[in-house]
């Protein structure tokens, strides 16, 4: 059972990857857009809208996949491989 839930967490992990290759570019935008963001909170400025006119228009800015691909490879998967790996510590011959 503690190999099944391994694989599991592995493959879990490597769809998550997936996930954020093939959305690389819209991770590039909300990392750029987060760290404008921040940026202009540390300056005591007011930030500037998330959508600039110029960049609103191509219209692939899916923050869901980026967050799915994240939680799936950093939480979930992880998670997984951790159950697996203490399910063979604790019963070793299950």
């Amino acid at each position: 059972m503690w190999k099944l839930v391994g694989a599991i967490g592995l493959i879990v992990i490597c769809a998550g990857i997936d996930l954020l290759w093939q959305s690389r570019r819209e991770l590039v935008f909300w990392t750029a857009a987060f760290v404008g963001t921040f940026r202009a909170l540390l300056r005591h400025q007011q930030p500037q809208p998330l959508l600039p006119a110029g960049r609103a228009s191509d219209g692939r800015h899916h923050a869901a996949r980026v967050f799915l691909g994240a939680g799936l490879a950093f939480v979930v998967g992880p998670i997984l491989l951790a159950l697996g790996v203490t399910l063979l510590v604790l019963y070793p011959n299950l």
